[in-house]
Protein backbone atom coordinates (compact mmCIF):
# COMPACT_ATOMS: atom_id res chain seq x y z
CA UNK A 1 0.00 0.00 0.00
CA UNK A 2 2.84 2.73 0.72
CA UNK A 3 4.31 1.46 -2.98
CA UNK A 4 0.80 2.04 -4.26
CA UNK A 5 0.49 5.39 -2.13
CA UNK A 6 3.34 6.70 -3.42
CA UNK A 7 2.82 6.20 -6.91
CA UNK A 8 -0.30 7.51 -6.35
CA UNK A 9 0.75 10.28 -4.39
CA UNK A 10 3.11 11.14 -7.14
CA UNK A 11 0.41 10.94 -10.01
CA UNK A 12 -1.30 13.02 -8.03
CA UNK A 13 1.43 16.02 -7.95
CA UNK A 14 2.06 15.07 -11.64
CA UNK A 15 -1.50 16.27 -11.83
CA UNK A 16 -1.45 19.14 -9.47
CA UNK A 17 1.81 20.71 -11.27
CA UNK A 18 0.32 20.35 -14.97
CA UNK A 19 -2.79 22.19 -13.27
CA UNK A 20 -0.59 25.12 -12.26
CA UNK A 21 0.82 25.40 -15.63
CA UNK A 22 -2.27 25.38 -17.30
CA UNK A 23 -3.43 28.17 -14.74
CA UNK A 24 0.08 29.87 -15.29
CA UNK A 25 -0.84 30.03 -18.80
CA UNK A 26 -4.61 31.06 -18.26
CA UNK A 27 -3.09 34.12 -16.09
CA UNK A 28 -0.30 34.87 -18.39
CA UNK A 29 -3.05 35.07 -21.30
CA UNK A 30 -5.30 37.18 -19.25
CA UNK A 31 -2.05 39.41 -18.37
CA UNK A 32 -1.15 39.73 -21.93
CA UNK A 33 -4.90 40.42 -22.84
CA UNK A 34 -5.05 43.36 -20.32
CA UNK A 35 -1.66 44.64 -21.06
CA UNK A 36 -2.87 44.98 -25.11
CA UNK A 37 -5.79 46.33 -24.23
CA UNK A 38 -4.08 48.96 -21.72
CA UNK A 39 -2.39 49.63 -24.76
CA UNK A 40 -5.14 50.42 -27.02
CA UNK A 41 -6.90 52.73 -24.82
CA UNK A 42 -3.77 54.35 -24.07
CA UNK A 43 -3.14 54.71 -27.78
CA UNK A 44 -6.56 56.16 -27.91
CA UNK A 45 -5.91 58.75 -25.47
CA UNK A 46 -2.99 59.70 -27.02
CA UNK A 47 -4.46 60.09 -30.43
CA UNK A 48 -7.59 61.94 -29.20
CA UNK A 49 -5.23 64.73 -27.50
CA UNK A 50 -3.20 64.54 -30.79
CA UNK A 51 -5.91 65.11 -32.98
CA UNK A 52 -7.86 67.55 -30.33
CA UNK A 53 -4.52 69.72 -30.72
CA UNK A 54 -4.45 69.91 -34.46
CA UNK A 55 -1.33 67.37 -35.26
CA UNK A 56 -3.51 65.32 -37.50
CA UNK A 57 -4.86 68.64 -39.36
CA UNK A 58 -4.52 69.05 -43.39
CA UNK A 59 -1.96 71.86 -42.77
CA UNK A 60 1.44 70.59 -43.91
CA UNK A 61 5.15 72.36 -44.34
CA UNK A 62 5.70 73.09 -48.13
CA UNK A 63 9.93 71.96 -48.78
CA UNK A 64 10.98 73.93 -51.68
CA UNK A 65 11.83 71.78 -54.74
CA UNK A 66 15.82 71.91 -54.54
CA UNK A 67 15.76 71.03 -58.02
CA UNK A 68 14.11 74.10 -59.00
CA UNK A 69 16.53 76.49 -57.23
CA UNK A 70 19.57 74.78 -58.56
CA UNK A 71 18.41 74.68 -61.63
CA UNK A 72 18.08 78.86 -61.37
CA UNK A 73 21.13 79.68 -59.47
CA UNK A 74 22.65 77.27 -62.43
CA UNK A 75 20.41 79.40 -64.93
CA UNK A 76 21.89 83.01 -63.39
CA UNK A 77 25.42 81.94 -63.59
CA UNK A 78 25.22 81.40 -67.20
CA UNK A 79 23.18 84.21 -68.25
CA UNK A 80 25.63 86.91 -66.50
CA UNK A 81 28.66 87.04 -69.07
CA UNK A 82 30.84 90.31 -68.33
CA UNK A 83 29.73 91.73 -71.43
CA UNK A 84 26.99 91.06 -73.63
CA UNK A 85 28.32 90.19 -77.03
CA UNK A 86 25.09 91.12 -78.62
CA UNK A 87 25.33 94.83 -77.52
CA UNK A 88 29.04 94.98 -78.88
CA UNK A 89 27.91 93.39 -82.06
CA UNK A 90 25.40 96.70 -82.50
CA UNK A 91 27.96 98.58 -81.30
CA UNK A 92 30.65 97.71 -83.90
CA UNK A 93 28.05 97.31 -86.82
CA UNK A 94 27.25 100.98 -86.56
CA UNK A 95 30.71 102.49 -85.49
CA UNK A 96 32.99 100.79 -88.09
CA UNK A 97 31.55 102.46 -90.43
CA UNK A 98 32.74 105.99 -88.65
CA UNK A 99 35.98 105.30 -88.35
CA UNK A 100 38.77 105.59 -90.77
CA UNK A 101 42.54 104.58 -91.35
CA UNK A 102 44.43 107.75 -91.55
CA UNK A 103 47.73 107.78 -93.89
CA UNK A 104 50.37 109.83 -93.78
CA UNK A 105 52.97 110.97 -96.11
CA UNK A 106 54.54 112.79 -99.14
CA UNK A 107 54.46 113.06 -102.76
CA UNK A 108 57.06 111.58 -105.25
CA UNK A 109 58.32 113.29 -108.27
CA UNK A 110 55.89 111.54 -110.20
CA UNK A 111 53.53 112.60 -107.91
CA UNK A 112 52.25 109.40 -106.04
CA UNK A 113 51.77 109.17 -102.35
CA UNK A 114 54.28 107.89 -100.23
CA UNK A 115 52.99 106.20 -97.33
CA UNK A 116 55.12 107.26 -93.92
CA UNK A 117 52.94 106.38 -91.26
CA UNK A 118 49.59 106.88 -90.20
CA UNK A 119 46.83 106.39 -87.48
CA UNK A 120 43.15 106.83 -86.84
CA UNK A 121 40.33 108.85 -87.38
CA UNK A 122 36.53 109.45 -86.30
CA UNK A 123 34.15 111.34 -88.78
CA UNK A 124 32.09 113.46 -86.67
CA UNK A 125 30.22 115.26 -89.65
CA UNK A 126 28.28 114.30 -92.52
CA UNK A 127 30.18 116.90 -94.19
CA UNK A 128 33.37 115.26 -93.80
CA UNK A 129 35.36 116.44 -91.06
CA UNK A 130 37.45 114.13 -89.06
CA UNK A 131 39.15 114.15 -85.33
CA UNK A 132 42.36 112.47 -85.21
CA UNK A 133 45.21 113.04 -82.85
CA UNK A 134 48.14 116.01 -83.48
CA UNK A 135 51.03 113.54 -83.42
CA UNK A 136 49.48 110.98 -85.90
CA UNK A 137 49.42 114.47 -88.55
CA UNK A 138 52.44 116.17 -87.48
CA UNK A 139 55.13 116.98 -89.87
CA UNK A 140 53.33 116.70 -92.84
CA UNK A 141 51.44 117.92 -95.69
CA UNK A 142 49.71 114.74 -97.30
CA UNK A 143 46.65 113.07 -95.49
CA UNK A 144 44.82 110.04 -96.83
CA UNK A 145 41.56 108.88 -95.47
CA UNK A 146 40.30 105.40 -96.34
CA UNK A 147 36.90 103.41 -94.80
CA UNK A 148 36.29 100.22 -94.18
CA UNK A 149 34.29 99.42 -97.86
CA UNK A 150 37.79 100.28 -99.50
CA UNK A 151 36.67 104.22 -100.37
CA UNK A 152 39.99 106.62 -100.26
CA UNK A 153 40.18 110.66 -99.76
CA UNK A 154 42.66 112.68 -99.46
CA UNK A 155 42.06 115.26 -96.55
CA UNK A 156 42.96 118.70 -95.91
CA UNK A 157 44.12 119.64 -92.32
CA UNK A 158 42.03 122.01 -90.84
CA UNK A 159 44.31 122.08 -87.74
CA UNK A 160 45.90 120.72 -84.44
CA UNK A 161 46.98 121.16 -80.85
CA UNK A 162 49.74 119.74 -79.33
CA UNK A 163 49.00 120.51 -75.52
CA UNK A 164 45.40 118.07 -75.90
CA UNK A 165 46.96 116.16 -78.71
CA UNK A 166 43.41 116.48 -80.77
CA UNK A 167 43.59 117.36 -84.85
CA UNK A 168 41.19 117.99 -87.41
CA UNK A 169 40.80 117.13 -91.43
CA UNK A 170 38.70 117.24 -93.79
CA UNK A 171 37.96 115.27 -96.80
CA UNK A 172 35.23 116.40 -100.01
CA UNK A 173 32.67 114.38 -99.17
CA UNK A 174 29.20 115.47 -97.84
CA UNK A 175 27.36 111.64 -97.67
CA UNK A 176 29.34 110.39 -94.80
CA UNK A 177 27.66 108.30 -91.59
CA UNK A 178 29.12 110.54 -88.57
CA UNK A 179 29.22 109.13 -85.34
CA UNK A 180 26.75 109.59 -82.19
CA UNK A 181 28.37 112.20 -79.32
CA UNK A 182 28.72 111.01 -76.26
CA UNK A 183 29.33 113.18 -72.95
CA UNK A 184 32.84 112.36 -70.95
CA UNK A 185 31.24 114.12 -68.11
CA UNK A 186 29.10 111.65 -67.27
CA UNK A 187 31.76 108.53 -67.25
CA UNK A 188 32.02 106.65 -64.20
CA UNK A 189 35.19 103.84 -63.32
CA UNK A 190 33.44 100.28 -64.55
CA UNK A 191 31.23 101.82 -67.36
CA UNK A 192 31.86 99.84 -70.64
CA UNK A 193 34.12 101.03 -73.32
CA UNK A 194 34.98 99.59 -76.94
CA UNK A 195 38.13 100.72 -78.25
CA UNK A 196 37.37 101.18 -82.16
CA UNK A 197 40.97 102.04 -84.43
CA UNK A 198 43.11 100.39 -87.00
CA UNK A 199 46.05 98.81 -84.77
CA UNK A 200 49.30 97.80 -87.12
CA UNK A 201 47.43 98.97 -90.44
CA UNK A 202 46.12 95.76 -90.66
CA UNK A 203 43.88 96.46 -93.42
CA UNK A 204 40.99 98.61 -94.37
CA UNK A 205 38.42 97.73 -92.05
CA UNK A 206 38.94 98.65 -88.16
CA UNK A 207 39.50 96.60 -84.96
CA UNK A 208 37.18 96.07 -82.19
CA UNK A 209 38.32 95.41 -78.79
CA UNK A 210 36.36 95.77 -75.22
CA UNK A 211 36.80 96.53 -71.63
CA UNK A 212 36.17 99.04 -69.03
CA UNK A 213 36.83 102.72 -67.95
CA UNK A 214 39.23 101.69 -65.62
CA UNK A 215 40.06 105.32 -64.09
CA UNK A 216 39.59 109.10 -65.10
CA UNK A 217 41.56 112.03 -64.82
CA UNK A 218 44.79 110.76 -65.49
CA UNK A 219 47.80 112.21 -66.56
CA UNK A 220 50.29 111.06 -69.05
CA UNK A 221 53.76 112.26 -70.31
CA UNK A 222 54.33 111.23 -74.28
CA UNK A 223 56.55 112.18 -76.85
CA UNK A 224 60.36 112.85 -76.10
CA UNK A 225 62.51 115.65 -75.45
CA UNK A 226 64.60 114.86 -78.59
CA UNK A 227 62.45 115.77 -81.05
CA UNK A 228 60.43 118.59 -79.22
CA UNK A 229 57.20 115.97 -79.09
CA UNK A 230 57.26 115.83 -75.41
CA UNK A 231 53.80 116.88 -73.82
CA UNK A 232 51.95 116.24 -70.93
CA UNK A 233 48.39 115.54 -70.87
CA UNK A 234 45.75 115.95 -68.60
CA UNK A 235 42.37 114.65 -67.78
CA UNK A 236 42.68 111.14 -69.70
CA UNK A 237 39.92 108.57 -69.65
CA UNK A 238 42.14 105.55 -68.63
CA UNK A 239 40.50 101.87 -70.41
CA UNK A 240 41.90 98.46 -70.51
CA UNK A 241 40.49 98.44 -74.31
CA UNK A 242 43.14 97.05 -75.98
CA UNK A 243 44.93 100.03 -77.69
CA UNK A 244 48.13 99.53 -80.08
CA UNK A 245 50.03 101.97 -82.28
CA UNK A 246 47.80 102.53 -85.20
CA UNK A 247 44.85 103.15 -82.77
CA UNK A 248 45.90 106.87 -82.30
CA UNK A 249 42.99 108.81 -83.31
CA UNK A 250 40.73 105.73 -83.11
CA UNK A 251 37.60 106.20 -81.43
CA UNK A 252 36.57 105.57 -77.52
CA UNK A 253 32.88 104.74 -77.18
CA UNK A 254 30.14 104.11 -74.58
CA UNK A 255 27.27 101.54 -74.21
CA UNK A 256 25.02 103.30 -76.13
CA UNK A 257 27.60 103.30 -79.34
CA UNK A 258 28.18 107.00 -78.86
CA UNK A 259 32.11 108.53 -78.97
CA UNK A 260 33.49 109.62 -75.44
CA UNK A 261 36.89 109.94 -76.32
CA UNK A 262 39.73 109.75 -78.93
CA UNK A 263 42.71 106.94 -77.81
CA UNK A 264 45.77 108.41 -77.57
CA UNK A 265 48.67 107.01 -76.18
CA UNK A 266 48.90 103.65 -74.52
CA UNK A 267 51.73 102.73 -71.32
CA UNK A 268 54.56 100.81 -71.61
CA UNK A 269 57.35 99.69 -68.88
CA UNK A 270 61.03 98.11 -69.74
CA UNK A 271 58.57 94.77 -70.53
CA UNK A 272 56.43 95.82 -72.60
CA UNK A 273 52.94 96.88 -72.92
CA UNK A 274 50.75 97.23 -69.52
CA UNK A 275 47.24 96.72 -70.57
CA UNK A 276 46.63 100.27 -70.06
CA UNK A 277 44.73 102.73 -73.31
CA UNK A 278 43.76 106.40 -72.63
CA UNK A 279 41.53 108.68 -74.30
CA UNK A 280 41.17 112.25 -74.81
CA UNK A 281 37.84 113.22 -72.89
CA UNK A 282 35.22 113.82 -76.12
CA UNK A 283 34.03 116.66 -73.98
CA UNK A 284 37.80 118.73 -74.17
CA UNK A 285 38.14 117.61 -78.03
CA UNK A 286 34.86 119.01 -79.37
CA UNK A 287 36.29 121.90 -77.32
CA UNK A 288 39.23 121.99 -79.48
CA UNK A 289 37.40 121.29 -82.82
CA UNK A 290 35.72 124.21 -82.29
CA UNK A 291 38.14 126.57 -82.19
CA UNK A 292 40.26 124.89 -84.56
CA UNK A 293 37.23 125.60 -87.66
CA UNK A 294 36.87 129.10 -85.84
CA UNK A 295 40.50 130.00 -85.16
CA UNK A 296 42.60 127.49 -86.73
CA UNK A 297 44.34 127.60 -83.56
CA UNK A 298 43.94 127.10 -79.51
CA UNK A 299 44.32 129.99 -77.91
CA UNK A 300 45.75 128.61 -74.53
CA UNK A 301 45.25 129.87 -71.24
CA UNK A 302 47.53 130.60 -68.43
CA UNK A 303 47.44 131.43 -64.87
CA UNK A 304 50.88 132.09 -64.40
CA UNK A 305 52.32 130.29 -61.77
CA UNK A 306 54.40 127.28 -60.96
CA UNK A 307 52.54 125.26 -58.13
CA UNK A 308 53.05 122.34 -56.49
CA UNK A 309 50.50 119.98 -54.32
CA UNK A 310 49.06 120.77 -50.65
CA UNK A 311 48.12 118.99 -48.03
CA UNK A 312 46.26 118.96 -44.88
CA UNK A 313 45.54 116.70 -42.15
CA UNK A 314 42.20 115.21 -41.65
CA UNK A 315 40.27 114.92 -38.26
CA UNK A 316 41.97 111.34 -37.98
CA UNK A 317 45.56 112.14 -38.58
CA UNK A 318 45.38 111.19 -42.42
CA UNK A 319 46.92 113.59 -45.01
CA UNK A 320 44.80 114.66 -47.63
CA UNK A 321 45.04 116.40 -50.75
CA UNK A 322 43.49 120.31 -50.36
CA UNK A 323 44.91 122.56 -53.06
CA UNK A 324 47.67 124.00 -54.80
CA UNK A 325 50.71 125.60 -53.09
CA UNK A 326 51.92 129.22 -55.13
CA UNK A 327 55.68 128.26 -55.39
CA UNK A 328 56.82 131.03 -57.45
CA UNK A 329 54.33 133.64 -59.58
CA UNK A 330 55.75 133.63 -63.15
CA UNK A 331 57.20 136.52 -63.62
CA UNK A 332 59.79 136.83 -66.56
CA UNK A 333 61.63 140.25 -67.39
CA UNK A 334 59.15 141.36 -64.32
CA UNK A 335 56.26 141.02 -66.70
CA UNK A 336 52.80 139.59 -64.57
CA UNK A 337 50.51 137.62 -65.56
CA UNK A 338 46.83 136.49 -65.03
CA UNK A 339 46.51 135.56 -61.14
CA UNK A 340 49.57 137.95 -60.06
CA UNK A 341 47.90 141.13 -61.55
CA UNK A 342 45.04 140.18 -59.57
CA UNK A 343 46.81 140.25 -56.46
CA UNK A 344 47.59 136.36 -55.66
CA UNK A 345 51.15 136.18 -53.89
CA UNK A 346 53.60 133.58 -53.45
CA UNK A 347 53.16 131.18 -51.04
CA UNK A 348 48.84 131.50 -51.45
CA UNK A 349 47.06 128.13 -51.62
CA UNK A 350 44.66 127.50 -54.78
CA UNK A 351 41.10 126.44 -52.84
CA UNK A 352 38.45 127.15 -55.67
CA UNK A 353 38.01 127.49 -59.26
CA UNK A 354 34.64 129.29 -60.32
CA UNK A 355 33.30 127.65 -57.32
CA UNK A 356 34.59 124.34 -57.49
CA UNK A 357 36.62 122.60 -55.15
CA UNK A 358 40.37 122.28 -55.86
CA UNK A 359 42.10 119.22 -54.60
CA UNK A 360 45.27 118.52 -56.95
CA UNK A 361 47.55 120.16 -59.42
CA UNK A 362 46.78 117.72 -61.87
CA UNK A 363 43.07 118.72 -61.34
CA UNK A 364 43.66 122.33 -61.61
CA UNK A 365 45.58 122.22 -64.81
CA UNK A 366 42.52 119.70 -66.45
CA UNK A 367 40.06 122.58 -65.60
CA UNK A 368 42.68 125.66 -67.57
CA UNK A 369 42.75 123.17 -70.66
CA UNK A 370 39.13 123.67 -71.02
CA UNK A 371 39.51 127.72 -70.80
CA UNK A 372 40.81 130.19 -73.35
CA UNK A 373 42.69 133.35 -72.94
CA UNK A 374 40.59 136.50 -71.99
CA UNK A 375 37.98 133.98 -70.15
CA UNK A 376 36.98 135.44 -66.74
CA UNK A 377 37.23 133.29 -64.02
CA UNK A 378 36.87 133.40 -59.86
CA UNK A 379 39.28 132.11 -57.90
CA UNK A 380 39.73 131.40 -54.50
CA UNK A 381 42.63 131.48 -52.45
CA UNK A 382 44.13 130.91 -48.49
CA UNK A 383 46.52 133.35 -47.06
CA UNK A 384 46.95 133.37 -43.67
CA UNK A 385 44.17 130.71 -42.86
CA UNK A 386 42.00 133.75 -44.78
CA UNK A 387 40.01 132.86 -47.86
CA UNK A 388 40.37 135.79 -50.45
CA UNK A 389 38.43 135.57 -53.91
CA UNK A 390 39.97 137.37 -56.47
CA UNK A 391 38.33 137.72 -60.10
CA UNK A 392 40.36 138.09 -63.34
CA UNK A 393 40.55 137.74 -66.92
CA UNK A 394 43.22 134.45 -68.02
CA UNK A 395 46.32 135.00 -69.85
CA UNK A 396 47.25 133.86 -73.49
CA UNK A 397 49.53 130.54 -72.70
CA UNK A 398 53.60 131.80 -73.95
CA UNK A 399 55.03 129.42 -76.36
CA UNK A 400 57.81 129.25 -74.33
CA UNK A 401 55.98 127.67 -71.87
Amino acid sequence: MDSNFTQQELFEQKKYISDLIEEKSTKNKSSINLIIGSSLVSSSIVLFFLYTFGIFESQEVVLPDPITITETIKQTELVMPRVDSSEIVSIAELATKTIVQIQVGTLDENNEFISMGGGSGVVISNEGLIITNHHVIEGVNEVRAIFEDGRLYEATIIGSDKLTDIALIKISSSNLVSIGIGNSDNLVVGDLAVAIGHPLTLGAAPTVTTGVVSALQRRLDVGNDFDGSAVTLFGLIQTDAPITRGSSGGALINSNGELIGITTAIATADVGAEGLGFAVPINLALNIVEDLIDFGEINHAFLGILGAQHFETADDGARIFAGVFIQELYSPNNIQFAIAKAGALQGDIIKKLDGKEVKTLDGLITELRKKRAGDEIEIEILRNEQRITLMFQLDLRPTDV
